[in-house]
């Protein structure tokens, strides 16, 4: 009796997929099916049945293939939407082998940082999902010389930054960051 509920419950799970004649055939084959025999018959005959179908594949699209390519832009997140210029960062924050050397573009809003024990300063960009939930940044570095704070916007104004990416090693740690950065406030 078990298994002829599991056949049941597997026809009325399938019902919902879309196309329900299988699924009919075997609920109506159940309810002349009076023993175990015939619910294992019934069985058997879906699973030859579903065999029989065929559904492609579902189709898989790497975020990579996304980013457009702009002039010498190698990565521009700016073309992106919100979401998908987020994990596009995460992705490249995830393997940043991949991407070293590549210009990027970038755009979100701008943020400071100092480290008390060194005074080194840090300056990135905020990039945050559609929800606004999450975010990552991006540190960059200007080409140029610049000080802090009379070249820089306030914090949290909109930005653009583009730069070659790269990864570099402090304290025993990776970062990675925008180095030759230029800046626009938008």
């Amino acid at each position: 009796m078990k298994k002829l509920y599991a056949v049941m419950a597997a026809a009325l799970m399938l019902a919902g997929c879309g196309n329900t004649a299988t699924a009919d055939k075997i609920i109506g084959s159940q309810a002349d099916a009076s023993s175990a025999s015939d619910a294992n018959q019934v069985a058997e005959d879906y699973w030859a049945q579903a065999e029989k179908v065929t559904t492609p594949p579902p189709q898989t699209l790497k975020l990579e293939d996304q980013v457009v390519k702009n002039g010498d832009i190698d990565v521009d997140l700016t073309s992106l939407s919100q979401t998908l210029g987020y994990a596009q960062l995460n992705t490249m924050l995830q393997d940043p082998a991949s991407y070293l050397g590549q210009k990027v573009k970038a755009k979100g809003t701008f943020a400071y940082t100092t480290d008390p024990t060194t005074g080194g300063e840090y300056f990135a960009v905020f990039i945050q999902d559609v929800s606004a939930c999450c975010n990552q940044e991006l540190e960059f570095v200007l080409s140029g010389d610049f000080s802090y704070p009379e070249d820089y916007p306030e914090i949290g104004a909109e930005i653009v930054i583009e730069g070659t990416f790269n990864q570099y090693e402090e304290n025993g740690w990776k970062y990675c960051q925008l180095k030759d950065a230029s800046m626009e406030v938008v």
